[in-house]
């Protein structure tokens, strides 16, 4: 069961899947539509010794996270932990529809992200974000976070807004739509001596509220870290949806819920006949 003491303490916890399997079928199906783009194989931990150019890792990159978001790998791999999840968040459930998929190469800050807290982009407390590695991520490449930092306020974390100084992250690029942002709120690089990583094997996520502050600046490791994260929320938060209508898709629902959209459609459908 996910340590909700754990993650009521500290803003994050480290889960282990009941149920591994969607993410070994969807890391072995990436490896195949991988080595179908490139012609050759190449373990996906490996991935940067073959693509050094940026132009051509965002090529590879959008085509992937195309092939993603068509197989929804994110749901399939979050509803077969639903036992996990139900007693976390609630029975009534919603996923992320377009979870991102992340291809972060070593020695390359262009890769990532930065440290931050999705609260500054609009994100709500009341989103869990779910970190799914598809390959084994030691401690030098992986995701760090700020251990408590999710009950801090906003006026804690002073930042900065700039233009992104990768040229290629601009509104509605290419690397845009893969989740780089083109004004990034930079907070003070003194947080990082409070930055813990949190390493993690391929059948293990971390999870997090989106007040947490977390991020990479850069993979300091041998390998390309390939990872998703899944948004999940309680489909009754008090989130206001209305900016991004299409965000999530239904996961889960209780049965006074399920039976009461019955009536509902019935109700409506009712209506509008002659």
């Amino acid at each position: 069961m996910i340590d909700i003491e754990h993650f009521s303490e500290k803003g994050w916890v480290v889960i282990d899947f009941i149920d591994p399997q969607p993410v070994f079928q969807a890391r072995d199906i990436l490896q195949n539509r991988l080595d179908k783009l490139l012609g050759k194989h190449v373990p996906l931990e490996d991935y940067h010794t073959v693509i050094v150019d940026d132009e051509q890792h965002t090529e590879v990159q959008v085509q992937m996270t195309a092939f993603f978001r068509e197989q929804n790998f994110g749901k399939s791999i979050i509803e077969k932990q639903l036992p996990l999840f139900k007693p976390f968040l609630g029975l009534d459930l919603f996923v992320q529809r377009n979870p991102y998929l992340r291809m972060a190469r070593p020695g390359k800050p262009q890769d990532n992200i930065g440290y931050h807290r999705d609260t500054f982009y609009g994100g709500s407390p009341y989103e869990l974000s779910v970190l799914v590695p598809f390959v084994d991520v030691a401690a030098p490449s992986a995701l760090q976070v700020m251990t408590g930092s999710h009950t801090l306020p906003e006026n804690h974390f002073p930042t900065v807004q700039i233009e992104n100084p990768d040229e290629a992250v601009r509104k509605g690029s290419a690397k845009h739509q893969l989740g780089f942002l083109y004004a990034p709120k930079v907070m003070d690089p003194s947080i990082e001596k409070d930055m813990l990583a949190v390493p993690l094997k391929l059948g293990q996520a971390i999870a997090f509220s989106l007040s947490t502050v977390h991020g990479c600046i850069v993979n300091q490791g041998t390998a390309t870290r390939w990872s998703s994260d899944i948004r999940v929320m309680n489909a009754f938060a008090p989130v206001d949806l209305s900016a991004r209508p299409d965000y999530y898709q239904p996961l889960s629902s209780s049965a006074m819920t399920a039976q009461a959209q019955e009536y509902l459609t019935a109700t409506a459908n009712e209506a509008n006949q002659p």
